[in-house]
């Protein structure tokens, strides 16, 4: 059964939002996918641009905390034991660049079950 991973990051305080997109497309997404994409059915990154709280209050990102949501789906259980294996075998490379593009404090990596809704009905 394909496990989903929603991945939560904050960009470091000293790169801008342009910074920090750079890096995480030519850099950390490159590493990503190199190192694991074998593992994934899919693999998307969701830049935040702006927020609204549900009464329709506008603000920047800064205050949702995060930067970027992204979106891995693996295969079944048995990536996802893989995955954990190469990220401890390459751990030292990946946390240097991680601590290069993110607030590393505030990301978090979050499991979800999703129920997806079928909207054929509504046509």
């Amino acid at each position: 059964m394909p496990i989903k991973m929603l991945v939560m990051v904050r960009r470091r305080a000293d790169l801008s939002p342009a910074e920090f997109r750079d890096g995480y497309e030519n850099s950390h997404s490159r590493i990503a996918v190199k190192l694991f994409g074998h593992l994934w059915l899919s693999y998307r990154r969701n830049y935040l641009k702006t927020a609204r709280n549900f009464f329709g209050d506008q603000s920047g990102i800064d205050v949702v905390g995060f930067d970027a949501v992204s979106e891995f789906v693996l295969r079944d259980e048995a990536a996802a034991e893989e995955m954990g294996r190469i990220a401890r075998e390459h751990a030292e490379m990946l946390q240097k660049d991680e601590a290069r593009w993110f607030d590393v404090s505030h990301c978090w990596k979050i499991s979800c079950e999703t129920i997806e809704e079928d909207l054929g009905a509504f046509a």
